[in-house]
Protein backbone atom coordinates (compact mmCIF):
# COMPACT_ATOMS: atom_id res chain seq x y z
CA UNK A 1 0.00 0.00 0.00
CA UNK A 2 1.47 3.34 -1.09
CA UNK A 3 1.22 6.38 1.19
CA UNK A 4 -1.35 9.06 0.37
CA UNK A 5 -0.19 12.59 -0.36
CA UNK A 6 -1.04 15.57 1.81
CA UNK A 7 -0.82 19.09 0.42
CA UNK A 8 0.72 21.76 2.67
CA UNK A 9 -0.55 25.10 1.37
CA UNK A 10 0.87 28.42 2.55
CA UNK A 11 -2.14 30.48 3.67
CA UNK A 12 -2.71 33.76 1.85
CA UNK A 13 -1.89 36.80 4.00
CA UNK A 14 -2.21 40.59 3.91
CA UNK A 15 0.01 43.29 5.39
CA UNK A 16 0.10 47.07 5.28
CA UNK A 17 3.08 48.70 3.54
CA UNK A 18 5.74 49.46 6.16
CA UNK A 19 4.67 46.74 8.61
CA UNK A 20 6.63 43.60 9.34
CA UNK A 21 5.55 40.39 7.69
CA UNK A 22 2.72 38.50 9.38
CA UNK A 23 3.29 35.06 10.84
CA UNK A 24 3.00 32.62 7.97
CA UNK A 25 0.61 29.71 8.50
CA UNK A 26 -0.16 26.63 6.48
CA UNK A 27 -3.17 24.43 5.86
CA UNK A 28 -2.76 20.68 5.39
CA UNK A 29 -5.35 18.94 3.20
CA UNK A 30 -5.82 15.52 1.64
CA UNK A 31 -6.36 13.24 4.64
CA UNK A 32 -8.10 9.96 3.82
CA UNK A 33 -10.31 7.58 5.77
CA UNK A 34 -11.67 10.41 7.91
CA UNK A 35 -8.29 11.09 9.49
CA UNK A 36 -7.08 14.41 10.85
CA UNK A 37 -3.54 15.57 11.54
CA UNK A 38 -3.89 14.30 15.09
CA UNK A 39 -5.32 10.86 14.26
CA UNK A 40 -2.87 10.39 11.36
CA UNK A 41 0.07 10.98 13.70
CA UNK A 42 1.42 14.01 11.83
CA UNK A 43 4.48 15.45 13.57
CA UNK A 44 6.78 18.36 12.85
CA UNK A 45 6.09 21.80 11.49
CA UNK A 46 5.71 23.42 8.10
CA UNK A 47 6.95 26.89 7.21
CA UNK A 48 6.61 29.68 4.70
CA UNK A 49 8.80 32.53 3.51
CA UNK A 50 8.64 35.48 1.15
CA UNK A 51 10.99 37.95 -0.45
CA UNK A 52 8.69 40.80 0.69
CA UNK A 53 9.79 43.04 3.58
CA UNK A 54 8.42 46.18 5.22
CA UNK A 55 9.99 48.19 2.38
CA UNK A 56 8.31 46.19 -0.39
CA UNK A 57 5.93 48.26 -2.54
CA UNK A 58 2.20 47.67 -2.66
CA UNK A 59 1.51 44.51 -4.66
CA UNK A 60 1.28 40.74 -4.49
CA UNK A 61 4.22 38.56 -3.45
CA UNK A 62 4.65 34.79 -3.34
CA UNK A 63 4.69 33.06 0.02
CA UNK A 64 6.84 30.03 -0.70
CA UNK A 65 5.50 27.08 1.23
CA UNK A 66 7.65 24.36 2.70
CA UNK A 67 6.76 21.01 4.22
CA UNK A 68 9.45 21.69 6.80
CA UNK A 69 9.81 18.76 9.20
CA UNK A 70 6.32 17.30 8.71
CA UNK A 71 6.09 13.54 8.71
CA UNK A 72 3.47 10.82 9.10
CA UNK A 73 3.63 7.06 8.64
CA UNK A 74 0.92 6.80 5.98
CA UNK A 75 1.46 10.08 4.11
CA UNK A 76 3.93 11.96 1.96
CA UNK A 77 3.82 15.72 1.74
CA UNK A 78 3.89 18.22 -1.11
CA UNK A 79 3.90 21.99 -0.81
CA UNK A 80 1.80 24.70 -2.44
CA UNK A 81 2.57 28.41 -2.39
CA UNK A 82 0.32 31.21 -1.17
CA UNK A 83 0.35 34.97 -1.65
CA UNK A 84 1.08 38.03 0.46
CA UNK A 85 -0.82 41.16 -0.53
CA UNK A 86 0.91 44.37 0.57
CA UNK A 87 -1.76 47.07 0.84
CA UNK A 88 -1.48 50.87 0.91
CA UNK A 89 -0.64 52.47 4.25
CA UNK A 90 -3.39 54.90 5.33
CA UNK A 91 -2.26 58.44 6.17
CA UNK A 92 -4.19 61.59 6.98
CA UNK A 93 -2.75 64.89 5.82
CA UNK A 94 -3.89 68.06 7.58
CA UNK A 95 -3.04 71.53 6.30
CA UNK A 96 -1.42 73.91 8.78
CA UNK A 97 -3.45 77.08 9.34
CA UNK A 98 -1.68 80.09 7.87
CA UNK A 99 -2.32 83.68 6.94
CA UNK A 100 -0.98 86.67 5.07
CA UNK A 101 -1.55 90.39 5.06
CA UNK A 102 -3.61 91.77 2.18
CA UNK A 103 -1.33 92.49 -0.79
CA UNK A 104 1.54 90.23 0.34
CA UNK A 105 2.61 87.08 -1.51
CA UNK A 106 1.14 83.80 -0.33
CA UNK A 107 3.36 81.90 2.12
CA UNK A 108 4.22 78.27 1.49
CA UNK A 109 1.37 75.99 2.47
CA UNK A 110 2.55 73.34 4.91
CA UNK A 111 0.94 70.24 6.35
CA UNK A 112 1.24 67.52 8.96
CA UNK A 113 0.90 63.79 8.46
CA UNK A 114 -0.81 62.19 11.43
CA UNK A 115 0.75 59.03 12.81
CA UNK A 116 -1.35 57.04 15.27
CA UNK A 117 0.64 53.91 14.50
CA UNK A 118 -2.09 51.37 13.83
CA UNK A 119 -5.36 53.07 12.89
CA UNK A 120 -6.59 55.38 10.20
CA UNK A 121 -3.37 57.37 9.83
CA UNK A 122 -0.31 55.29 10.36
CA UNK A 123 2.28 57.85 9.29
CA UNK A 124 5.01 57.80 6.67
CA UNK A 125 7.67 55.08 6.94
CA UNK A 126 10.95 54.02 5.35
CA UNK A 127 12.08 57.62 4.88
CA UNK A 128 9.26 58.19 2.38
CA UNK A 129 7.88 61.63 1.59
CA UNK A 130 4.86 62.93 -0.23
CA UNK A 131 5.36 65.01 -3.36
CA UNK A 132 3.53 67.98 -4.82
CA UNK A 133 2.00 70.89 -2.99
CA UNK A 134 -1.17 72.11 -1.39
CA UNK A 135 -3.28 74.80 -3.01
CA UNK A 136 -5.89 77.20 -1.70
CA UNK A 137 -9.17 78.45 -3.04
CA UNK A 138 -8.45 81.53 -5.14
CA UNK A 139 -9.21 85.02 -3.91
CA UNK A 140 -7.27 88.03 -2.71
CA UNK A 141 -9.81 89.86 -0.57
CA UNK A 142 -9.72 89.94 3.22
CA UNK A 143 -11.42 86.64 4.05
CA UNK A 144 -10.77 83.01 4.95
CA UNK A 145 -10.14 80.41 2.27
CA UNK A 146 -10.01 76.64 2.18
CA UNK A 147 -6.71 74.87 1.68
CA UNK A 148 -7.00 71.93 -0.72
CA UNK A 149 -4.91 68.84 -1.44
CA UNK A 150 -3.72 70.29 -4.76
CA UNK A 151 -1.02 68.10 -6.31
CA UNK A 152 0.05 66.47 -3.04
CA UNK A 153 0.37 62.77 -3.73
CA UNK A 154 2.48 59.65 -3.24
CA UNK A 155 6.13 60.06 -4.14
CA UNK A 156 6.60 56.28 -3.82
CA UNK A 157 4.31 54.39 -6.18
CA UNK A 158 0.93 53.91 -4.51
CA UNK A 159 2.25 52.87 -1.10
CA UNK A 160 0.00 55.36 0.72
CA UNK A 161 -3.75 55.90 0.78
CA UNK A 162 -3.97 59.63 1.46
CA UNK A 163 -6.96 61.18 3.20
CA UNK A 164 -6.84 64.97 3.11
CA UNK A 165 -8.49 66.59 6.12
CA UNK A 166 -9.90 69.75 4.56
CA UNK A 167 -10.28 72.86 6.73
CA UNK A 168 -12.41 75.53 5.08
CA UNK A 169 -10.91 78.28 7.26
CA UNK A 170 -7.24 77.29 7.19
CA UNK A 171 -5.94 80.25 5.13
CA UNK A 172 -6.81 83.81 6.02
CA UNK A 173 -6.01 87.18 4.50
CA UNK A 174 -5.93 89.95 7.07
CA UNK A 175 -6.28 93.71 6.45
CA UNK A 176 -3.14 95.72 5.70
Amino acid sequence: IAPATLTVTADNQTMVYGDTNPTFTQTVTGFVNGETAETAGVTGTASGSTAATETSDVGRYVITGSVGTLSAANYTFMKADGSLDVTARPVTVTADATSKTYGDADPDLTYQVAADGVGTSRGLVNGDQLSGSLTRVSGEGVNTYAIEQGTLTNANNSNYAITFAADNNAFSITPR
